[in-house]
C-alpha cells in the first residue's frame, strides 16, 4: 500500500543518501495505532518533524561512516506522536524492512534524542539483516536477565541490545563537541550505556550463542 504522501530528507556526506518521511495511509495507519502508535499527521510533520529530522541527521552526518549507515537501512522514517514532551518512542520491525517508526523529540537534548532514536532502529535493523545470513543465536536461546528491559528476554534480543547501545557509545565518543549540549549529553549516556552492561551476565548466556555470535559478543565487550 503506497504512502499517502513522501517527503525526503537527504544527507550531504553521500550524494545519494536520502531518506523518506512516509505519511502512512489511514487503513495502514490505523492498523500500526492498534498495537500502541500514534502517528504525526502532514501539518504535524510538516510544521515540526522535518526539522527535527533533519537535524538529527545533521549530528549523524559528523560522523561519516555512521550516516551512511543509517541512511541505507532506515529508508523510510514514519513519524510518530509522543504522549507527552519528555517521553520518546521508537521502533522498528524485521517484517517492516529498512523502516524506522518515531517521535521527534521535543525539550532538552531533542536533536541528540532524535539522532540516538535513528541510530538505535538502524542498528537493529542491520542486524536482524546480517542475522538472515549469520545467525548469532542458537535456536534453543534460553531467557536471561535484560538490564535494558528489566526483565528475562532472549539471548538474541540481548544481542541486538549489546549491539545497539555499543553504537551509539562509539557514536557519541566520536562526534565532535561543539557545544555544552552535547559534551553533557555524551557524558550521560556514556555513563547509563557503561552502567547497564556491567548488568549483564555473559558467562551465563554464551552457550546459547552460535561461534560467529560468540565472536560478535567478544568484540561487543572488548
Amino acid at each position: 500500500m503506497p504512502p499517502s504522501k513522501v517527503w525526503q530528507v537527504a544527507s550531504q556526506c553521500t550524494a545519494d543518501l536520502i531518506t523518506s518521511i512516509e505519511l502512512l495511509p489511514a487503513l495502514a495507519a490505523q492498523k500500526l495505532s492498534s498495537k500502541g502508535a500514534s502517528f504525526a499527521d502532514d501539518t504535524s510533520i510538516t510544521n515540526s518533524g522535518l526539522a527535527g529530522l533533519e537535524s538529527a541527521f545533521s549530528l549523524l552526518r559528523q560522523v561519516p561512516s555512521l550516516a551512511e549507515t543509517v541512511g541505507t537501512v532506515a529508508k523510510r522514517v514514519h513519524i510518530l506522536e509522543a504522549s507527552e514532551p519528555g517521553f520518546d518512542v521508537s521502533y522498528s520491525d524485521p517484517s517492516i524492512p529498512f523502516s524506522v517508526f518515531l517521535n521527534i523529540s521535543e525539550g532538552r537534548f531533542a536533536n541528540l534524542r532524535t539522532a540516538e532514536a535513528l541510530v538505535h532502529e538502524a542498528m537493529h535493523l542491520q542486524l536482524s539483516l546480517i542475522e538472515q545470513l549469520v545467525p548469532i543465536a542458537k535456536v534453543d536461546q534460553g531467557l536471561h536477565y535484560s538490564p535494558w528491559k528489566r526483565s528475562k528476554r532472549p539471548v538474541s534480543g540481548l544481542m541486538h541490545a549489546l549491539y545497539v547501545f555499543r553504537v551509539i557509545d562509539e557514536w557519541l565518543a566520536q562526534l565532535p563537541k561543539t557545544s555544552q549540549e552535547t559534551l553533557d549529553y555524551a557524558e550521560k549516556r556514556h555513563k547509563e550505556i557503561g552502567e547497564e552492561i556491567e548488568q549483564l551476565a555473559p558467562a551465563f548466556f554464551v552457550d546459547n550463542l552460535t561461534a560467529d555470535g560468540q565472536r560478535l559478543l567478544s568484540r561487543l565487550l572488548s
